[in-house]
């Protein structure tokens, strides 16, 4: 008897339908997973800058302002501060500045999917998502107590592109300065990540 050395045809025929069978329910997961991700790590590089612009304005003992620059809801970000060292700088904008100085920045387009809209209205409803690039660009300055100045962005959505089914995220910055990263499809009594 002559001993088999390989893979029948069936065996080969089963084998792919099973993994035809483990893609069809693995991809749509898949694309949904990088979706959500995409969305959280634009959402946490933007909780990221804000906590960066308080943190400067504290620290170096004057203003510093946050900025979200694209009006297509990209996500593009910046944080200016006065440098009182280095009088010749260019600011967030990229214009040449006395005494203003770009600490850090961030181009939204690292993540394809995620798309940002901005409210400074005192009351929010989360029930809603905003639409993508509403009330951009938009700006937050916090003084050297590290509260919020004058009027400014109060809460910023980051949604999909990809539209319905996938995750939104909320900044929520309170006049104190302190923000927060939510999930407005969870409920704050019952969860410390939801945001109403």
């Amino acid at each position: 008897m002559l001993k088999q050395t390989g893979v029948s045809l069936i065996e080969l025929m089963i084998g792919l339908a099973v993994l035809g069978i483990v893609l069809a329910i693995a991809v749509p997961n898949l694309t949904a997973w990088m979706q959500n991700a995409q969305v959280r790590t634009a959402a946490e590089s933007i909780l990221s800058g804000i906590r960066v612009a308080r943190e400067e304005a504290v620290r170096r003992n004057y203003q510093a302002t946050f900025y979200l620059l694209s009006s297509s809801g990209i996500g593009d970000w910046c944080v200016d501060t006065t440098d009182v060292v280095n009088a010749a700088n260019v600011d967030c904008h990229g214009n040449a500045a006395t005494a203003i100085k770009t600490v850090q920045s961030w181009k939204g387009a690292q993540t394809k999917n995620a798309r940002v809209g901005a409210s400074t209205a005192a009351t929010q409803n989360y029930a809603t998502a905003l639409a993508a690039g509403a009330g951009l660009p938009a700006q937050v300055t916090f003084n050297s107590l590290g509260r919020v100045v004058g009027a400014g962005i109060t809460r910023i959505d980051v949604t999909s592109a990809a539209g319905s089914g996938a995750r939104t995220l909320v900044i929520v910055i309170s006049p104190y300065g302190l923000a927060r990263l939510c999930d407005p499809s969870l409920s704050l009594a019952a969860n410390p990540q939801g945001c109403a």
